[in-house]
């Protein structure tokens, strides 16, 4: 796809550069405010799911929630504009290395908290809006994430257990991944589209304006003669 944007129209490219870079500031914005909420929210699971580390995984959550709203504010200076781009990757990452802590605290490989991860999976291709290559990176890192933390906990469940929540990540991992890649080439297909029309639209208005400036100097011109021819006579 890069080789035949490139062919395509390097104005265009560059104005999708700056929209992407735009929307990624936003984007990274709404990222933050889902993990804001819906972190300690995840407390309800929680209660039931490890009533004995209820607190300490609310500590832990309010934690994700407090790093992730310094980044929204931090989004607001010029500073993290800048840095939008690396900050939309860190963001996700934030609820997947703190589920991942949990896991490894827990029962590791055999924890349902995987499912946490395929949430956070799942918002980088529905939210944020990645590259191909990022949600590669992205994904890659969960998965490296819970295969750590299932090795430190060192228990191993059984092969049922270890196929299901691996499957069921995998699966997740690449449906992202294609996905982004399809939203990737559709967001630039109507960029470029309205990017042409609004060009268009521009080349039609100046058009136009040529047209009203030469009607004038032509009406400009047969007045002159007009009056020339005029003052003879008279």
């Amino acid at each position: 796809m890069d080789k035949k944007q490139a062919i395509i129209d390097p104005a265009i490219l560059e104005g999708f550069r700056t929209y992407e870079a735009q929307q990624r500031i936003a984007n990274t914005k709404v990222g933050c405010a889902l993990v804001v909420f819906l972190m300690p929210a995840g407390s309800l699971v929680d209660r039931y799911v490890y009533p004995d580390e209820l607190w300490p995984f609310f500590f832990l959550r309010l934690v994700c929630s407090a790093l992730a709203g310094g980044i929204w504010m931090f989004l607001f200076t010029e500073a993290g504009r800048k840095c939008a781009k690396w900050l939309g990757v860190i963001v996700p990452l934030l609820p997947a290395m703190f589920i991942a802590g949990m896991i490894a605290v827990k029962e590791g490989f055999a924890s349902p908290y995987y499912a946490g991860l395929n949430l956070v999976v799942l918002a980088v291709g529905v939210v944020l809006h990645w590259t191909v290559w990022e949600s590669i990176i992205a994904v890659s890192l969960v998965l490296m994430f819970y295969i750590i933390v299932g090795l430190l906990n060192g228990v191993i469940p059984g092969s049922g257990v270890l196929f299901n929540n691996f499957y069921f990540i995998l699966l997740m991992d690449v449906t992202v991944v294609v996905g982004t890649y399809f939203q990737s080439r559709s967001r630039f297909q109507e960029f470029a589209l309205r990017f042409e029309l609004d060009r268009s639209g521009k080349a039609l208005e100046e058009s136009n304006q040529k047209l009203k400036e030469l009607d004038q100097i032509k009406s400009r011109f047969f007045a002159n003669i007009s009056h020339e021819l005029r003052t003879p006579l008279t």
